[in-house]
Protein backbone atom coordinates (compact mmCIF):
# COMPACT_ATOMS: atom_id res chain seq x y z
CA UNK A 1 0.00 0.00 0.00
CA UNK A 2 0.77 3.93 -0.44
CA UNK A 3 0.99 4.18 3.21
CA UNK A 4 4.06 1.29 3.67
CA UNK A 5 6.01 3.49 1.44
CA UNK A 6 5.65 6.65 3.19
CA UNK A 7 6.65 4.54 6.52
CA UNK A 8 9.34 2.68 4.75
CA UNK A 9 10.81 6.41 3.16
CA UNK A 10 10.65 8.24 7.04
CA UNK A 11 12.15 5.47 8.21
CA UNK A 12 14.93 6.21 5.97
CA UNK A 13 14.74 9.76 6.30
CA UNK A 14 15.13 9.24 10.29
CA UNK A 15 18.79 8.19 10.00
CA UNK A 16 19.53 10.81 7.25
CA UNK A 17 18.49 13.51 9.46
CA UNK A 18 19.64 12.15 12.70
CA UNK A 19 23.28 11.43 10.93
CA UNK A 20 23.37 14.52 8.78
CA UNK A 21 22.07 16.70 12.07
CA UNK A 22 24.95 15.65 14.29
CA UNK A 23 27.77 15.77 11.37
CA UNK A 24 26.75 19.03 10.67
CA UNK A 25 27.22 19.87 14.41
CA UNK A 26 30.49 18.65 14.20
CA UNK A 27 31.46 21.05 11.64
CA UNK A 28 30.32 23.80 12.64
CA UNK A 29 31.80 23.38 15.96
CA UNK A 30 35.41 23.31 18.07
CA UNK A 31 35.80 20.62 20.77
CA UNK A 32 36.50 23.54 23.07
CA UNK A 33 32.85 24.56 22.87
CA UNK A 34 32.12 21.54 24.24
CA UNK A 35 34.42 21.71 26.39
CA UNK A 36 32.93 25.05 28.00
CA UNK A 37 29.43 23.70 27.97
CA UNK A 38 30.94 21.17 30.16
CA UNK A 39 31.57 22.97 33.06
CA UNK A 40 27.87 24.15 33.46
CA UNK A 41 27.69 21.31 35.87
CA UNK A 42 24.99 23.20 37.84
CA UNK A 43 23.07 23.54 34.66
CA UNK A 44 23.65 19.97 33.35
CA UNK A 45 22.08 18.28 36.48
CA UNK A 46 19.26 20.71 36.50
CA UNK A 47 18.92 19.10 32.53
CA UNK A 48 18.96 15.24 33.93
CA UNK A 49 16.53 15.80 37.03
CA UNK A 50 14.27 17.24 34.78
CA UNK A 51 14.42 14.34 31.52
CA UNK A 52 15.43 11.91 33.46
CA UNK A 53 13.06 11.82 36.79
CA UNK A 54 10.45 14.89 36.84
CA UNK A 55 9.60 14.56 33.02
CA UNK A 56 8.64 10.51 33.18
CA UNK A 57 6.80 11.13 36.56
CA UNK A 58 4.44 13.34 34.65
CA UNK A 59 3.98 11.28 32.00
CA UNK A 60 3.40 8.44 34.67
CA UNK A 61 1.08 10.43 36.27
CA UNK A 62 -1.26 11.90 32.49
CA UNK A 63 -1.36 8.06 31.73
CA UNK A 64 -2.92 6.96 35.37
CA UNK A 65 -5.07 10.09 35.26
CA UNK A 66 -6.52 9.86 31.65
CA UNK A 67 -8.35 6.58 31.10
CA UNK A 68 -6.19 5.09 27.91
CA UNK A 69 -5.86 1.61 26.45
CA UNK A 70 -2.37 -0.29 27.97
CA UNK A 71 -0.86 -0.26 25.10
CA UNK A 72 -0.68 3.50 23.87
CA UNK A 73 0.00 3.98 28.06
CA UNK A 74 3.05 1.92 27.64
CA UNK A 75 3.80 3.32 24.49
CA UNK A 76 3.52 7.28 26.20
CA UNK A 77 5.64 5.51 29.05
CA UNK A 78 8.58 4.77 26.76
CA UNK A 79 8.25 7.97 24.90
CA UNK A 80 8.26 9.93 28.24
CA UNK A 81 11.57 8.18 30.05
CA UNK A 82 13.37 8.53 26.38
CA UNK A 83 15.67 11.78 26.77
CA UNK A 84 18.17 13.23 24.42
CA UNK A 85 16.78 14.12 21.16
CA UNK A 86 18.89 14.36 18.00
CA UNK A 87 15.83 16.61 16.85
CA UNK A 88 17.03 19.21 19.77
CA UNK A 89 19.73 20.62 16.95
CA UNK A 90 17.08 21.84 14.40
CA UNK A 91 15.11 22.99 17.47
CA UNK A 92 18.03 25.25 19.02
CA UNK A 93 19.05 26.20 15.15
CA UNK A 94 15.51 27.58 14.29
CA UNK A 95 15.40 29.18 18.16
CA UNK A 96 19.13 31.02 17.13
CA UNK A 97 20.41 29.51 20.12
CA UNK A 98 23.84 27.88 21.07
CA UNK A 99 24.39 24.86 19.36
CA UNK A 100 26.94 23.31 21.27
CA UNK A 101 25.38 23.78 24.25
CA UNK A 102 22.55 21.83 22.58
CA UNK A 103 24.92 19.24 21.40
CA UNK A 104 26.24 19.08 24.81
CA UNK A 105 23.06 18.49 26.56
CA UNK A 106 21.72 16.12 24.14
CA UNK A 107 24.71 13.88 24.47
CA UNK A 108 24.60 14.20 28.78
CA UNK A 109 21.02 13.02 28.23
CA UNK A 110 21.59 10.13 26.02
CA UNK A 111 24.00 8.72 28.24
CA UNK A 112 21.21 9.10 31.21
CA UNK A 113 18.72 7.58 29.45
CA UNK A 114 20.93 4.84 28.12
CA UNK A 115 22.23 4.47 32.29
CA UNK A 116 18.44 4.56 33.44
CA UNK A 117 15.79 3.67 31.00
CA UNK A 118 16.92 -0.66 31.74
CA UNK A 119 16.19 0.02 35.24
CA UNK A 120 13.28 2.19 35.24
CA UNK A 121 11.22 0.82 32.18
CA UNK A 122 11.21 -2.45 33.74
CA UNK A 123 9.51 -1.23 37.05
CA UNK A 124 6.79 0.91 35.13
CA UNK A 125 5.60 -1.48 32.35
CA UNK A 126 5.28 -5.40 33.75
CA UNK A 127 7.40 -8.24 31.55
CA UNK A 128 9.22 -5.32 29.56
CA UNK A 129 12.78 -5.90 29.06
CA UNK A 130 15.26 -3.22 27.54
CA UNK A 131 18.30 -4.02 25.18
CA UNK A 132 20.97 -1.78 26.39
CA UNK A 133 23.29 -2.47 23.44
CA UNK A 134 21.13 -2.18 20.97
CA UNK A 135 20.19 1.46 22.07
CA UNK A 136 23.64 2.02 23.29
CA UNK A 137 24.92 0.92 19.65
CA UNK A 138 21.62 3.21 17.77
CA UNK A 139 22.90 6.46 19.99
CA UNK A 140 26.82 6.03 19.05
CA UNK A 141 26.46 4.76 15.50
CA UNK A 142 23.54 7.41 14.68
CA UNK A 143 24.40 10.63 17.07
CA UNK A 144 28.00 10.30 18.53
CA UNK A 145 29.95 8.99 15.86
CA UNK A 146 28.98 11.34 12.90
CA UNK A 147 29.35 14.53 15.67
CA UNK A 148 32.98 13.50 16.32
CA UNK A 149 34.51 12.52 12.63
CA UNK A 150 32.37 16.08 11.71
CA UNK A 151 34.84 17.76 14.61
CA UNK A 152 37.76 15.71 13.47
CA UNK A 153 37.14 17.25 10.32
CA UNK A 154 36.65 21.01 11.27
CA UNK A 155 39.46 20.69 13.56
CA UNK A 156 42.43 19.23 11.00
CA UNK A 157 40.87 19.96 7.19
CA UNK A 158 39.26 23.18 7.99
CA UNK A 159 38.76 23.64 3.69
CA UNK A 160 36.79 20.21 3.70
CA UNK A 161 34.87 21.66 6.19
CA UNK A 162 34.04 24.77 4.52
CA UNK A 163 33.18 22.84 1.64
CA UNK A 164 31.05 20.11 2.68
CA UNK A 165 29.35 21.77 5.73
CA UNK A 166 26.63 24.02 3.48
CA UNK A 167 25.13 20.45 1.87
CA UNK A 168 25.20 18.73 5.34
CA UNK A 169 23.20 21.75 6.62
CA UNK A 170 21.08 21.46 3.92
CA UNK A 171 20.23 17.61 3.78
CA UNK A 172 19.53 17.89 7.17
CA UNK A 173 16.98 20.60 6.66
CA UNK A 174 15.14 18.79 3.92
CA UNK A 175 15.11 15.70 5.78
CA UNK A 176 13.74 17.07 8.67
CA UNK A 177 10.71 18.39 6.94
CA UNK A 178 10.65 15.08 4.37
CA UNK A 179 10.27 13.28 7.27
CA UNK A 180 7.24 15.36 8.63
CA UNK A 181 5.48 14.84 5.57
CA UNK A 182 6.08 11.21 5.23
CA UNK A 183 5.34 10.12 8.79
CA UNK A 184 1.84 11.66 8.96
CA UNK A 185 1.11 10.55 5.65
CA UNK A 186 2.29 7.23 6.19
CA UNK A 187 0.32 6.92 9.23
CA UNK A 188 -2.84 8.44 7.98
CA UNK A 189 -5.25 5.43 8.64
CA UNK A 190 -4.41 4.78 12.31
CA UNK A 191 -5.47 8.15 13.15
CA UNK A 192 -9.23 6.97 12.31
CA UNK A 193 -8.80 5.46 16.04
CA UNK A 194 -10.16 7.74 18.49
CA UNK A 195 -8.17 6.25 21.81
CA UNK A 196 -5.11 6.87 19.61
CA UNK A 197 -5.87 10.59 19.11
CA UNK A 198 -6.56 10.59 23.21
CA UNK A 199 -3.04 9.18 23.82
CA UNK A 200 -2.13 11.47 21.35
CA UNK A 201 -3.35 14.32 22.82
CA UNK A 202 -2.12 13.29 26.18
CA UNK A 203 1.28 13.02 25.06
CA UNK A 204 1.26 16.55 23.69
CA UNK A 205 -0.19 18.09 27.27
CA UNK A 206 3.04 16.51 28.33
CA UNK A 207 5.25 18.06 26.22
CA UNK A 208 3.78 21.49 26.61
CA UNK A 209 4.51 20.71 30.68
CA UNK A 210 7.60 19.54 29.87
CA UNK A 211 8.49 22.54 27.98
CA UNK A 212 8.00 24.62 31.33
CA UNK A 213 9.44 22.59 33.33
CA UNK A 214 12.56 22.97 31.54
CA UNK A 215 12.64 26.90 30.52
CA UNK A 216 12.56 26.98 34.75
CA UNK A 217 15.63 24.91 34.94
CA UNK A 218 17.62 28.25 32.67
CA UNK A 219 19.27 28.87 36.23
CA UNK A 220 17.98 32.34 35.35
CA UNK A 221 20.35 32.88 32.14
CA UNK A 222 18.25 33.63 28.87
CA UNK A 223 20.00 31.02 26.57
CA UNK A 224 19.84 28.14 29.25
CA UNK A 225 16.09 28.41 29.48
CA UNK A 226 15.65 28.13 25.74
CA UNK A 227 17.92 25.31 25.23
CA UNK A 228 16.18 23.89 28.46
CA UNK A 229 13.09 23.92 27.72
CA UNK A 230 13.72 22.55 24.13
CA UNK A 231 15.55 19.64 25.49
CA UNK A 232 13.24 18.82 28.20
CA UNK A 233 10.31 18.52 25.85
CA UNK A 234 11.83 17.05 23.00
CA UNK A 235 12.17 13.48 23.60
CA UNK A 236 14.78 10.73 21.98
CA UNK A 237 12.63 8.91 19.46
CA UNK A 238 15.07 7.13 18.23
CA UNK A 239 15.75 5.46 22.04
CA UNK A 240 12.11 5.09 22.44
CA UNK A 241 11.21 3.34 18.97
CA UNK A 242 14.38 0.86 19.48
CA UNK A 243 12.64 -0.19 22.91
CA UNK A 244 9.02 -0.01 21.36
CA UNK A 245 9.65 -2.55 18.26
CA UNK A 246 12.15 -4.80 20.36
CA UNK A 247 9.64 -5.32 23.66
CA UNK A 248 6.25 -4.97 22.15
CA UNK A 249 4.56 -6.89 19.48
CA UNK A 250 1.54 -4.65 19.08
CA UNK A 251 2.48 -2.07 16.47
CA UNK A 252 0.46 0.41 17.92
CA UNK A 253 3.33 1.28 20.59
CA UNK A 254 5.72 2.31 17.63
CA UNK A 255 2.32 4.08 16.19
CA UNK A 256 1.77 6.14 19.37
CA UNK A 257 5.27 7.04 19.98
CA UNK A 258 5.80 8.17 15.99
CA UNK A 259 3.21 10.68 15.88
CA UNK A 260 3.14 11.90 19.38
CA UNK A 261 6.98 12.98 18.35
CA UNK A 262 5.79 14.31 15.14
CA UNK A 263 3.05 16.45 16.42
CA UNK A 264 4.92 17.46 19.24
CA UNK A 265 8.19 18.21 16.52
CA UNK A 266 5.72 20.70 14.63
CA UNK A 267 4.45 22.13 18.02
CA UNK A 268 8.11 22.72 19.47
CA UNK A 269 9.13 24.17 15.93
CA UNK A 270 6.77 26.68 16.65
CA UNK A 271 7.66 27.12 20.31
CA UNK A 272 11.52 27.35 18.59
CA UNK A 273 10.36 30.11 15.80
CA UNK A 274 8.68 32.13 18.67
CA UNK A 275 11.57 32.51 20.24
CA UNK A 276 13.88 33.19 18.12
CA UNK A 277 13.87 37.22 16.56
CA UNK A 278 12.39 36.96 13.54
CA UNK A 279 11.02 34.01 11.56
CA UNK A 280 14.14 33.38 9.09
CA UNK A 281 14.81 30.05 7.88
CA UNK A 282 18.19 29.20 8.57
CA UNK A 283 20.21 26.23 7.34
CA UNK A 284 23.49 26.75 9.17
CA UNK A 285 22.89 26.95 13.07
CA UNK A 286 23.54 29.76 14.71
CA UNK A 287 26.51 30.42 17.14
CA UNK A 288 28.92 27.93 15.00
CA UNK A 289 32.52 28.21 14.20
CA UNK A 290 31.36 27.65 10.71
CA UNK A 291 34.53 26.84 9.04
CA UNK A 292 36.77 29.66 6.97
CA UNK A 293 38.28 28.74 3.39
CA UNK A 294 41.70 29.17 3.61
CA UNK A 295 43.31 31.67 1.57
CA UNK A 296 45.77 30.81 -1.16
Amino acid sequence: MIFDVFRQVSGVLITVFVVSSLLNVGLTQKPTNFRRHLRKTHFLSRMLLANLVLVPAVMVMAVQVVDLEPIYAAGLVVFGLSAGAPFLIALTRESKNDVALAATVMTVLIVGTVLLMPVLLPRLIEGVTVDVWAIVWAMVSQMILPMVLGMAVRQHFVPVAAAVQPWVARISSVALYGLLGTMIVGYLPEMADPELWKAIVTGLVVILIALFIGFMMGDGHNKLKKVGALATAQRNTAAAMIVAGTNFDDPRVVVVVTLVNTFGLILLMAAAKAMSRDAELLLTPIGADVPERRRR
